[in-house]
């Protein structure tokens, strides 16, 4: 039997023919997404073939070869949560995603259906004001189908706010926030550092007061390079690696606070907000379960806590990867803007000092 690949030149026909039971006569493996992600080694690998029930290209995803990220990554359960997410719940989800012809748990490997024509988009470039209204009508849709579905529950893999990973988000911060002063402190806002500061010791106590909020199945990753782009006006998603049972909101304040540039963001971030809650309710989510003041007041509080996660996250980031370290930039002054622009702090009891 032909080894499960651990690295994408391990990638070869004789391995992908034995997977998918078709004859396969060559493949030619490249590297896609290079440095727009943090936790793995993506390829579009072309097939040739004169079986026409082989598809002509298929997109294979495999674990990051980085020691570090490989333990965050473990840490995380987040091949796990994507093994599990295409085997028990892509069937019943309405939105486009790419179907998995191969599934492997140990060790991880995905081969999923390749959704081009789609174009990705450019988190680094920002949203267009079409593409975000577009993202949230199809997160709007996939959060309604979820809501409150008691299925949720029984997957054992999928974390909750509860999970143990969340909480150490104050040992990571103790890590990682020096080196993120170092980098960011003169350019950021100094209110919303010492928010982020403040906010640290009391995330037990904040996780535990939103217990009891309504929850969906929510992606977790829910930025433009994840996102296809069709001529027919959908959305395609892709890397469920973060899923998890959660508020929904927590989907729109990382899709609003980061994805668009900052002036598009101050434009339209709450009649985005606002496009959302519309679109929950259209797909039957009850009006009484999720109000736009909660949504709205729960995006104030996430931009603490974005900020905060950003904050601990600079030790994954590779400087020497001009693409990731872009990225992140944009993570962080997008986020940190919002939360200045719409002092996000003081939703959480915070004083509005400098």
């Amino acid at each position: 039997m032909v080894e499960v690949p651990r690295e994408l030149n391990d990638v070869s026909a004789a391995w992908l023919a034995h997977q998918i039971g078709a004859e396969i006569d060559a493949v030619e493996v490249t590297q896609i997404g290079e440095g727009s992600g943090f936790m793995g080694q993506l390829a579009r690998v072309t097939i040739s073939s004169d079986d026409p029930a082989v598809p002509s290209s298929v997109i294979v995803k495999l674990p990051t070869i980085d020691p570090g990220a490989r333990a965050i990554g473990d840490m995380m359960g987040v091949w796990e949560r994507e093994h599990h997410f295409y085997g028990d719940v892509a069937p019943s989800v309405d939105i486009r995603i790419p179907n998995a012809l191969v599934n492997i748990a140990d060790p991880p490997c995905l081969v999923l259906e390749d959704l081009a024509p789609g174009v990705v988009g450019d988190h680094v470039a920002g949203a267009t004001l079409d593409q975000a209204e577009r993202a949230i009508d199809t997160i709007a849709r996939h959060h309604a189908t979820w809501f409150e579905d008691p299925r949720l529950r029984t997957f054992d893999w999928l974390p909750g706010l509860d999970d143990p990973s969340i909480l150490t988000l104050q040992d990571t911060f103790a890590i990682g926030w020096p080196l993120f002063l170092e980098r960011y402190e003169d350019t950021l806002p100094a209110r919303c550092l010492r928010w982020c500061e403040q906010f640290v010791p009391g995330i037990p106590q904040w996780i535990e007061r939103h217990y009891d909020d309504p929850v969906t199945l929510i992606h977790g990753d829910f930025r433009l390079d994840n996102l296809l782009f069709y001529d027919d006006g959908s959305v395609g998603v892709i890397d469920w690696q973060l899923c998890m049972r959660a508020p929904g909101q927590t989907d729109i304040v990382y899709f609003c606070a980061n994805n668009l540039d900052i002036e598009t963001r101050e434009l339209h971030d709450i009649a985005l907000i606002e496009r959302y809650v519309a679109g929950l309710h259209a797909h039957g989510v009850p009006a009484d379960k999720v109000t736009l003041e909660a949504v709205r007041h729960g995006y104030l509080e996430g931009l603490v806590f974005y900020a905060v996660s950003f904050g601990a996250s600079l030790l994954t980031i590779d400087p020497a990867n001009e693409r990731g370290t872009a990225l992140f930039d944009a993570l962080v002054r997008r986020t940190f803007a919002a939360l200045d622009h719409h002092s996000a702090g003081l939703a959480l009891g915070y004083d509005d000092v400098d």
